[in-house]
């Protein structure tokens, strides 16, 4: 899922133009919130595809220090880190899982929309700060 041959950053968890473009994009879903939110079956599906297509970069803690993504020129993001958490609706953030950002590491992931708010389940539930 992760790609080395990425375009220079404008540095980590800065969003460049192209991150600000799929901010954009994302604005209509901005508003929704994740049905399967504190879904204890949710979660353990959502573990299990973020095992699969996300930990290699974002890291087993959600730290954004995966394997493949201490490599990337731009780091991914970084799930722990309260700021950047809290600037970012659900729904910017489903729509970044299922859409990915287009000319960066953050590909599409082939997720269904159920599948997309397991993840965030998941992710909100075991790493977002409180």
């Amino acid at each position: 899922v992760c790609s080395s041959d990425l375009p220079a950053p404008s540095g980590p968890y800065t969003p460049d133009d192209l991150a600000k473009a799929a901010y954009e994009k994302a604005k209509p879903d901005a508003d929704k919130k994740n049905p399967k939110s504190g879904d204890a079956a949710a979660m353990a599906a959502g573990k299990a595809n973020y095992e699969q297509k996300c930990a290699m970069c974002h890291g087993a803690a959600g730290a954004g220090d995966g394997v493949a993504g201490t490599a990337l020129p731009q780091k991914p993001a970084n799930f722990t880190w309260k700021e950047r958490w809290d600037a970012t609706s659900v729904g910017t953030k489903h729509w970044i899982v299922m859409n990915g950002i287009q000319g960066t590491a953050m590909a599409t992931l082939g997720l269904s929309d159920d599948q997309a708010w397991e993840v965030l389940a998941y992710i909100e539930g075991t790493f977002a700060p409180k």
